[in-house]
């Protein structure tokens, strides 16, 4: 048995997680869960859900995680709260992957068979940058009206994500990096990010490189999105364009990202907020599923991962049971029933 971190927060993600354990366990899939719950925060003292789930990751080594949610948004925090996640400007999943050193988010953008979508072949990799930039939360009002917020960018960041990026290509038999920034107009944050990644791209002649502005990526990821390979971006332009794949490859069912550090990696269900559906029975399972399934895969746990793919193809391309939100009309348990079933 491979012990995993289970890091389950609130919201619908609550009522999808035990579907999911249900579909992984059917697969055959040698699992130890290692779950802490994290609910949403109420109490802005209360350190423990957010420091048991990052005690569990780095004792595994490797977790699965769902989204987390911080207290309601308020003003006047202080910058040591909002670092440390007791501030309501503090987003928890942020904050997770900086005290992690989870410095690599990779999120593959490609479409599940049988999710319709304008791009069912597309298959591209984003690698974003995980630790700072705009997020690293450090804002504050100068006088009444008045707030700022700092971008924080190092070149020793850069250096780390742009080395990451260019292994990625040779390792995944890619082609090419784009890189995306705005330096024509932040020339000393996305310009020192620029001039690291062109350093980074003369010792690396082997691996294709170029350049984008981001304004221009969004149009060029819209009109023409195969002339993409592997992307590399900060924080703010990633998590952005990464949505933006998201559209491009049919929505959340085949969103997620694993999140990369020198000593463990989380799987992570980037989508999820959809109070709506709380208590209908009626969520997807698929956002939950899928990074689950990129985890076994991960483990070595090929054939279980192989098996769910199969059965998740087979209901959405035969139009079996799936949720509303995929066209159907049945519940999450009906559905995941339908998954189990068509195991082999």
């Amino acid at each position: 048995m491979t012990a995993v971190a289970l890091i389950v927060g609130g919201g619908v993600s609550v009522e999808i997680v035990p579907h999911v354990l249900r579909i992984v366990e059917a697969s055959g899939a040698h699992i130890e869960w290692q779950r802490v719950d994290t609910p949403q925060l109420a109490d802005p003292s209360a350190e423990d859900p957010l420091d048991a789930a990052i005690a569990a990751i780095r004792e595994c080594g490797i977790g699965l995680k769902t989204r987390l949610y911080g207290p309601p948004r308020d003003t006047g925090q202080t910058h040591h709260q909002a670092q440390t996640g007791l501030s309501g400007r503090g987003n928890p999943n942020v904050i997770l992957r900086q005290r992690l050193g989870l410095y690599a988010g990779v999120r593959p953008i490609r479409a599940l068979p049988g999710i319709q979508t304008r791009y069912p072949d597309l298959d591209l990799i984003l690698i974003r940058e995980n630790t700072e930039d705009i997020y690293k939360g450090i804002e504050h009002e100068i006088v009444d009206g008045v707030v700022e917020s700092l971008k924080v960018v190092t070149r020793d960041a850069c250096r780390r994500i742009t080395r990451f990026a260019f292994d990625a290509v040779v390792t995944l038999g890619r082609r090419h990096v784009t890189f995306i920034h705005k330096a024509n107009i932040m020339k000393m944050s996305d310009g020192l990010f620029l001039r690291t990644a062109r350093e980074i791209a003369s010792e690396r002649p082997e691996v294709g490189f170029r350049e984008m502005i981001v304004d221009a990526a969004c149009m060029q990821l819209v009109l023409d999105p195969f002339q993409f390979d592997v992307i590399l971006a900060g924080n703010l332009y990633g998590d952005i364009l990464s949505n933006l794949g998201s559209g491009l490859t049919g929505g959340i069912s085949g969103a997620y990202s694993v999140n990369i550090g020198n000593e463990c990696r989380v799987y992570e269900s980037i989508h999820g907020d959809a109070p709506h559906l709380e208590g209908t029975g009626l969520a997807n399972p698929l956002p939950v599923l899928t990074p689950a399934v990129a985890l076994l895969r991960h483990l070595g746990e090929d054939k279980s991962a192989n098996a769910i793919e199969a059965s998740v193809t087979a209901i959405l391309q035969r139009e079996g049971p799936r949720t509303p939100d995929l066209g159907g009309s049945s519940s999450t348990e009906e559905m995941a029933d339908a998954i189990v079933e068509g195991l082999p």
